[in-house]
């Protein structure tokens, strides 16, 4: 699997905003993006659908921890 950096963005969930990296995935023709803040990752054919994807991994991440913590 080839990937390259295409950039970064940011990603607003429940108010608060999350730097994600969005890589070219060139064995698919699509893209990988990955949060390191919550050590989430998620992908999509196009960068609109990869944020998307990412906001709902980061989402469904925040809401399964544990309260406190």
């Amino acid at each position: 699997m080839v990937m390259a950096i295409c950039g970064t963005s940011t990603v607003t969930v429940d108010g608060k905003a999350f730097v994600v990296t969005i890589r070219t995935d060139m064995s698919t023709a699509g893209f990988n993006v990955e949060c390191s803040d919550v050590g989430v990752v998620s992908q999509g054919k196009t960068v609109k659908g990869s944020l998307a994807a990412i906001a709902e991994a980061i989402e469904q991440h925040l809401h399964k921890q544990p309260a406190g913590g």
